[in-house]
Parts: structure tokens; sequence; C-alpha cells
């Protein structure tokens, strides 16, 4: 296991935005509320959550803001070229900003401890009985 002092890299796909953190995350989960399916185009949303002080982003950034599932705010910030988020901030979860793991490309990272929205996942997404599912956030 990293300590705290665990710095890591993730970028977006052009590599224009980039994002450095330091320690290990607050948390790791899933969620498949629609927004996160619409946002990333997939299943479900594959997030790290950081405290604010543990997380520099660099480079020209655009924001979208929107609220989640749960009616709560959501800014995400993502690259003006390419288009990938690369950070958000949840009025939910103050004092932490996400990142999303696929920005790390980094296949050890922390297995997720939960899914959240399991009641809208996709019905083939089967997980480890280990992974909480949460029917909402």
């Amino acid at each position: 296991m990293a300590d705290a002092k665990t710095e890591r890299s993730a970028g977006c796909a052009c590599g224009r935005l980039t994002v450095k953190t330091t320690g290990e995350p607050v948390d790791v989960y899933l969620c498949s509320c629609l927004k996160c399916q619409r946002g990333t185009g997939s299943a479900f949303s594959y997030a790290a959550l950081f405290a604010d002080s543990a997380v520099t982003i660099a480079g020209d950034r655009r924001h979208y803001a929107d609220r989640g599932d749960s009616g709560r705010a959501i800014d995400s910030s993502f690259c003006p070229t390419c288009g990938t988020a690369v950070a958000f901030r949840a009025e939910g979860l103050p004092g932490v900003i996400g990142v999303p793991v696929g920005c790390f490309a980094d296949p050890n990272f922390a297995k997720p401890s939960k899914l959240f929205w399991a009641s809208r996942r996709h019905r083939w997404l089967d997980l480890p009985a280990d992974i909480a599912k949460i029917d909402t956030q």
C-alpha cells in the first residue's frame, strides 16, 4: 500500500490538462447515475476523491456546471481541446476533489469500495460481493 507521500499524475487525452495528487484517495467509487453514464459515455463512472489540499490542476480548462441525480450541484473541469473531464467538485462531497480514475491510466489503481446508484446500473454489471451497492447517493 502506498503512503501519504504517494504522488500520482493524471491527465486529459491530449496532455494539455494535468492533475497531480499527493497521498491516498479519501474514497474510490463507481457511480451509475444517469448523469455519470451520459457524462462518461459508459455504464458507470469510476472516480477517486482526494482532499482539496492534495490536488493540483494545471493547464487551460473549462467548467461544466450541472446537477447530479441527487439534485446537488456538480462542477466538472475539462480540457477545451480534447474534451476530457479530469476533475470535479460536488456539493454533496465538501472538502474533496474527484478525479476520474481512467485519467491516471494506472491499471493498479485502488479498487472501488462502492457503487452509487446501483438501482440504475446496467443489469449485466456483476460486481464482487465486497463492493457495496447503494441504490442512491
